[in-house]
Formats: structure tokens, C-alpha cells, sequence
């Protein structure tokens, strides 16, 4: 056995049961599952560590429910294998609504939420989310609740309902689906229910900034930075944005000051946060907030506000960024207010070099990449670890090297965010019609004819073109299609094209990207009319196509194959001769 492969033994058979510091705050026997072990298991590490700055990374004040108690849960619901095969998910859930928890477990909660009157996350923690190979990224349900100042009777009542409402998530297509595409059997659910990270500032909660980590950056932007340098994806307000397909401050820990979209101002502001995510005291619910229309009152609960955000300035050119301050006055035809974190690596040198020594400790310690979450009050320089569990990297022997392609055509060709991986003689490309795309509020219907294609090709592989990001939530930034819709993708390419407004966020870190890391899927961005990037106009108006579904939908059908070399950064698609 290598010492890898001891220290990853070491890890996985940690038990929190047996820690005088932990045990306490573990309800009913069993595996807490995968969120809440690992994540104990890096407090554990950081404890034992050396450095007083590691010490002080703070654990959110935290219960965990052991999979015994889902079990026993489980087995008290009436006709489930009827229900679970022939029910609804509004079924499978009002059926779990109606079980009650053991009384053990309500007397726990009610205990700690006595004292808690912070938001609090109901998140999921199963064993299978416990794994080197299968990340289950948003596969389950992690609510939250306002919590607040409520009889404790209601807010135990309210958390009690949460927690049945991530068990029922299990026999949910989502999860069922995933579970089946990789030969996984059932999974027994552990629960985290932990404060949410942040304060009331007006209006809102939410910390200051939060996001992912990774030890490992598979998706390079410039070739300047290494892979083993570690990514961080940071977001001003709660950390929901930096898992999803929104943008984000995105760093390399060796060299923060490197942007992924470089240093042209108008392409910074375009890639930039102008909403960030908090919880409303009006509504108790998840809000996108409008930075341009809070930025003069955030000054009031953030003295550093001009860390993060920037007055961008039009101009005839590609615009300019002024500095902010409370005063400053403009109209919304000279420029708006974003956040660019300009100035965030430089003011707050701290946060770096405790996640430079953090990763690589974890790393060390668990034998194997890792992924984490975390949130940051820059002026308290607190860190709180929310989650830390394996980051599952395909392995790579020979890297590939692309053949001679004389006698091909180049479709596609992308210089940057590329991993190792070749796809050849793949029958079937599938493209978004970018100009159909952009003239048309048919966003929803285009993306569930590309699901329907998905389904008619199944189960073939093909490649998949979209105008900027595939899975969007927002449609006018790419094609908001489900994850489920694509899943016979062989490889995804998102173009990059100015005169649409559509283009690509190398978003590295967020749920959608572990679903690619996981099922092999290739993935590279094209950027038209950028150097060394070839998005091959004429071949797509040329080549005989059918429409599919919606007159958007293209099927090309040929002999296709992709070539990616992470090393060069260099992704191509050819048309076989």
C-alpha cells in the first residue's frame, strides 16, 4: 500500500464518534455521512496543525444526525417500494411530512436552537456523498430557514419538516437518476444542520464574501499558473453564486492578480458580480440583490466597500474603472457600480496566506485533492470552513498529444481552461444557433428541445455548441438546460461571441463543472475573433444540417473527434476527412 493510499485509509475510517470535541454534537448512531464527516475531519487537522492562523479557522456552530436515524425513518414510511416507484416526488414528500422523527431527535434540535436564532442550513450529508469518484453536487437539497425569533416549538417544528424534506430528495429523479447512470444502489442519508454563515446588515444576511477553494486547478486560464497552484472562486454576499453558473472573482493562489478574462476593463466588468445573494428579512427567502441599487447604503455595514467594488466609466473605447466612494456621483448612462475585487488581493494579503497553507495541509493530510467551502469577514480577517471533502481528478498518464490534422477540418479550436482528454470518431454534433439564440425569448423551449435531442441521440455521444454558458440560470446569459438533458454529451463548447453579449464564465468550482470532472465530459470555451481561439463560421453555414425541435436546435452528422492538451492549454474540434 503507497502512503497515499494509507493516508486516504486513514482518512475515510475517521470516526467523529470518538472525538471528545465532535462526539457532542453528533444525534443517533451511525455515519454523519459524507458533508459533515469530512468536514470534521478537516477541523480535526487544522486543530493539530502548528499555526495559529490554522487554529483559528472557526467551524459553524453545528449539529449532525446520524444515518441510523434516516433509516429507522425509512423504515416506518408505509408501501415504500410502491411509492417510490409509482409516486410523484409531491407524493414521495407530503408521505414523509406526515412520519415523525424520534423524540431523541426533536429534544437534540430543540436544544440547540434554544440559543440559535441565526439562519440555519438543513444540508445534506449521505454516505455515498462520502467518495473519491462521485461528487453529487446538488443532487440533494440543502434548505435553510430564517429561523429567528419564532416559540421554539415552531422552529424546531420547522427544521424537523427540512430535515424529512432532503430524506424524501433521495428517491427524487435527480439523485435516482444519478445514482443508476453510475451503478450505484440506494444511499442512506446523514444530516448537517448548520448556522448559515453571516449577520443581519439592514435588510439582509449574508457574510461578507464566501466561496470554494481547490488544491488542484484542472482548468487553467493562462499557462503562466500551475495546476498544483490551487483556485479560489469568491463572491461578494452568500457563497450559493460561487457554486453556480454566475460570476465570480475567480484567484490562483500563487498569483491572485491574474484574471481569467484579463486586464481589458470592458471584459472584467462583464465578467463581475452586479447581484449578490442574501436572505431577506421581508420575505425569510433566498434574494438576488442589485448591487447598483444598495451600493451607496452598503458603505454603512462594509468601511472596506471600495475593496470589492468599482465605478466602471463608459467611454468611446472599452471604459475605464474610477475608485468608489459614498460620494460619488454619476448617472446610469456614465457608468455603473460592479465588483471586481480589484483591490481585494492587495488589501487582504492574510486571506491568501492562510488559504495557501490550509489546502496543501488538507491535501497532505487526506491523501488526495481537496474541495472546499468557506465564508470571510475580510476586517476580522475570521475564515469558517462550511466544507471540505475530496476533489475527484481524472488521471491523466500520458498526456495527449494532438496528431497530425492536415487532412481535418478545424471547427473549433479554444487556449485556455483545457484538461487532458481525447474524444474521436464521435457521430454526431449538436449546435445552438447563436444569432437565433440572441434575436428570441424562446430560452426555455430551445432548452428542452436540446433535452429532447439528447434523448433521441441516447445513446450515442455528441458534441455539444452553445452560445455562452451551458446550464445557465439566467437565459440571457446561455441556454438554461438541465444538467439531466444533456448526459450523452461526449464533450460541451461554449462560444464566446461579442455581438450577442453571449459569453462563456470560466466558472471552474461550480456544481456544473464537477458534473463534467465526474462523467468524463470535455469541456472548453472558444472566444470568436480571439487570438489562437477559431470558431469556424463558414463550416457551421456550410455543412449540412437538420433542425431539431426548435428552429435554434442544429444535428450535423459526420465523423467528429476532439484533442485537448492541458500542458499547452489547447482544445480543438476537427471534422474527420
Amino acid at each position: 500500500m503507497t502512503s497515499t493510499e494509507q493516508l486516504q485509509e486513514q482518512y475515510f475510517s475517521w470516526d467523529p464518534t470518538g472525538d471528545p470535541e465532535f462526539a457532542p454534537l453528533i444525534v443517533g448512531e451511525g455515519s454523519i455521512g459524507g458533508k459533515g464527516r469530512s468536514l470534521l475531519y478537516a477541523m480535526k487537522v487544522l486543530r493539530e496543525s502548528d499555526d495559529e492562523k490554522l487554529h483559528a479557522v472557526v467551524l459553524p456552530r453545528s449539529r449532525y444526525i446520524g444515518v441510523q436515524v434516516f433509516r429507522d425513518f425509512i423504515a416506518r414510511v408505509p408501501n415504500l417500494e410502491e411509492l417510490r416507484e409509482k409516486g410523484t416526488p409531491e407524493e414521495i414528500e407530503a408521505t414523509f411530512l406526515k412520519i415523525d422523527l424520534p423524540d431523541y431527535v426533536t429534544k437534540a434540535l430543540a436544544l440547540y436552537l434554544v440559543e440559535m436564532r441565526d439562519p440555519v442550513a438543513i444540508r445534506s450529508s449521505s454516505l455515498l456523498e462520502d467518495s473519491l469518484k462521485y461528487s453529487f453536487a446538488g443532487k440533494y437539497m440543502s434548505p435553510f430557514l430564517v429561523n429567528g425569533d419564532r416559540p421554539i416549538g415552531e422552529r424546531v417544528a420547522a427544521v424537523e419538516a427540512q430535515i424529512k424534506r432532503v430524506y424524501a430528495r433521495t428517491y427524487f429523479p435527480a439523485a435516482l437518476s444519478y445514482r443508476k447512470k453510475h451503478g450505484l444502489g440506494d444511499d442512506s442519508m446523514g444530516i448537517a444542520i448548520m448556522r448559515i454563515s453571516g449577520r443581519w446588515r439592514g435588510d439582509f444576511y449574508y457574510p461578507t464574501t464566501a466561496g470554494v477553494g481547490f488544491s488542484f486547478n484542472g482548468r487553467r486560464w493562462t499557462t503562466r499558473i500551475k495546476r498544483e497552484d490551487g483556485l479560489i472562486r469568491m463572491v461578494f454576499g452568500l457563497g450559493t453564486m460561487s457554486t453556480k453558473r454566475g460570476y465570480a472573482r475567480t484567484y490562483s493562489l500563487t498569483n491572485p492578480f491574474l484574471r481569467p478574462e484579463g486586464s481589458n476593463a470592458y471584459k472584467v466588468m462583464k465578467h463581475s458580480q452586479e447581484h449578490f445573494n442574501a436572505i431577506s428579512r421581508e420575505t425569510g427567502e433566498l434574494t438576488n440583490v442589485d448591487i447598483k441599487e444598495v451600493w451607496r447604503d452598503s458603505f454603512r455595514w462594509h468601511p472596506d466597500f471600495s475593496t470589492y467594488a468599482s465605478l466602471y466609466l463608459y467611454d468611446e473605447n472599452q471604459g475605464y474603472f474610477s475608485s468608489l466612494d459614498r460620494a460619488s456621483i454619476f448617472s446610469p448612462a456614465e457608468g455603473k457600480v460592479c465588483m471586481p475585487f480589484e483591490a481585494f488581493p492587495k488589501v487582504h494579503k492574510k486571506f491568501f496566506t492562510t488559504m495557501s497553507k490550509l489546502m496543501p495541509l488538507l491535501q497532505e493530510k487526506m491523501g488526495t485533492y481537496v474541495d472546499i467551502e468557506f465564508s470571510y469577514e475580510p476586517l476580522e480577517d475570521r475564515l469558517e470552513l462550511l466544507q471540505s471533502r475530496p476533489l475527484w481528478i481524472k488521471s491523466i498518464d500520458n498526456p495527449m498529444e494532438c496528431p497530425d490534422l492536415a487532412a481535418c477540418d478545424t471547427i473549433l479550436r479554444a487556449d485556455r481552461m483545457v484538461t487532458d482528454g481525447s474524444k474521436e470518431h464521435i457521430p454526431y454534433l449538436v449546435m445552438v444557433d447563436p444569432k437565433i439564440y440572441s434575436t428570441t425569448a424562446e430560452f426555455q423551449a430551445i432548452a428542452r428541445a436540446l433535452g429532447e435531442m439528447n434523448r433521441h441521440l441516447a445513446p450515442e455521444k455528441y458534441i455539444l455548441v452553445a452560445p455562452g454558458r451551458v446550464g445557465s440560470s439566467n437565459p440571457e446569459l446561455g441556454v438554461p438546460v438541465r444538467y439531466d438533458e444533456i448526459t450523452s454529451t461526449a464533450c460541451i463548447v461554449e462560444v464566446g461571441i461579442p455581438k450577442t453579449g453571449h459569453m462563456p464564465e470560466l466558472s471552474y468550482g461550480t456544481h456544473f463543472f464537477s458534473d463534467l470532472e465526474t462523467d468524463d465530459v470535455l469541456y472548453m470555451p472558444v472566444f470568436q475573433g480571439e487570438r489562437d481561439n477559431i470558431y469556424n463560421e463558414v463550416w457551421f453555414e456550410t455543412a449540412p444540417f437538420e433542425t431539431g425541435g426548435h428552429p435554434a436546435i442544429r444535428l450535423y452528422k459526420g465523423d467528429f473527434s476532439v484533442y485537448m492538451n492541458g500542458d499547452q492549454n489547447l482544445g480543438i474540434v476537427v471534422k474527420n476527412s
